[in-house]
């Protein structure tokens, strides 16, 4: 799709105010930035927040319908969230500094109620919570950590991860979403009585089954065996101990940035 003016303003105007923040950027500076008189900016658009509001609503409006367009009927609630992380990031490559723009400025994150950032930002929040009461619901996800607490840390994490690679995201993308989905999904995952992710040893038996085409009673038994010799590997235990015991501290370090960020 061919650029326009106002797409060049959006695009240079983001990258100043996720930079320098909305106060300290001038008319004239995003006016330098593109090329154009100050006074030929005001053509575009009313004001220096309106700029700002819109940067943040494109960026949302895109976000949602990514997410709702990602939507598999049928498929798990960890995959649903799964894909909803690799989502945010396409979308934040997409869209460079939104987030940032958005997160950094109160004015845009304390509006009324029937603004369109909040309302965007509120639609934004229920594909997350449907997927996470879902896992829940299905028992597929853990009872025991509280779902909107875990929502928040998740959701967070995302883009706070894409505001500190932000110089290096394009390369870095697949890593870090990688990293997040396996640290925050497979801790919050329900576990067997072994300590195994449901979710994993269901997708493993499915696909054995998958690969036999007519088992009888003897192989289905001695894939049984196999299983739960799987089950009680230690080196399987050990890698499980090691996420969930990275799952707890990246959880405390996000639970003290939140109250760092709560206070007055």
């Amino acid at each position: 799709m061919r650029s326009t003016r106002r797409d060049e303003i959006l695009a240079h105007a983001a990258k100043l105010f996720s930079e320098r923040g909305i106060a300290a950027t001038t008319v004239r500076d995003i006016a330098d930035e593109v090329g154009i008189l100050s006074g030929s900016l005001y053509h575009y658009f009313d004001s220096k927040d309106a700029i700002a509001n819109e940067i943040v609503v494109r960026f949302l409006e895109d976000l949602n319908v990514r997410y709702e367009d990602s939507i598999e009927p049928g498929g798990s609630a960890r995959d649903r969230l799964a894909t909803m992380v690799s989502v945010s990031f396409a979308s934040a490559v997409d869209h460079p500094y939104a987030t940032e723009v958005y997160q950094g400025e109160a004015i845009l994150s304390s509006q009324p109620a029937d603004a369109p950032i909040t309302v965007l930002v509120q639609k934004a929040h229920s594909y997350w919570r449907s997927a996470i009461a879902r896992g829940i619901a299905d028992a597929e996800f853990r009872e025991d950590i509280d779902p909107e607490q875990f929502h928040r840390l998740l959701r967070e994490s995302v883009w706070s991860t894409v505001a500190q690679y932000r110089p290096q995201l394009s390369e870095l993308a697949e890593d870090l979403q990688r990293n997040l989905i396996s640290v925050f999904l497979d801790g919050f995952a329900a576990r067997s009585v072994d300590g195994e992710p449901v979710a994993r040893i269901a997708r493993r038996t499915a696909k054995k089954e998958a690969q036999t085409e007519s088992p009888d009673s003897d192989l289905a038994e001695l894939r049984s065996g196999s299983q739960m010799a799987e089950l009680r590997s230690d080196s399987q235990m050990a890698e499980l101990r090691s996420d969930v015991d990275e799952l707890k501290s990246v959880i405390r370090e996000l639970s003290s940035s939140i109250r760092q960020l709560q206070k007055p």
